[in-house]
């Protein structure tokens, strides 16, 4: 499910190098809190796989993460 919200939110096209290491915790800046907590970490994988209502709040979250990285918000 929250691959069809992520491709529906078109979050997917939005997603480049940088955004992906930052979430994954593999960016290069050593003080950076994604790093010590990744975001990934915060995703309960299972459920948003399979629950619609989950994989909507998860990709919204990400959604606001992803403009705060653009500086779009915040």
């Amino acid at each position: 499910m929250i691959f069809y919200y992520l491709w529906k939110r078109r979050l997917l096209a939005k997603a480049d190098a940088e955004k992906l290491r930052y979430f994954l915790g593999l960016s290069a800046n050593a003080l950076s809190l994604s790093r010590r907590s990744p975001l990934v970490w915060a995703i309960h994988w299972p459920r948003a796989l399979f629950s619609p209502r989950y994989a909507r709040i998860v990709v919204r979250w990400l959604e606001y993460r992803v403009e705060l990285f653009d500086g779009l918000q915040g």
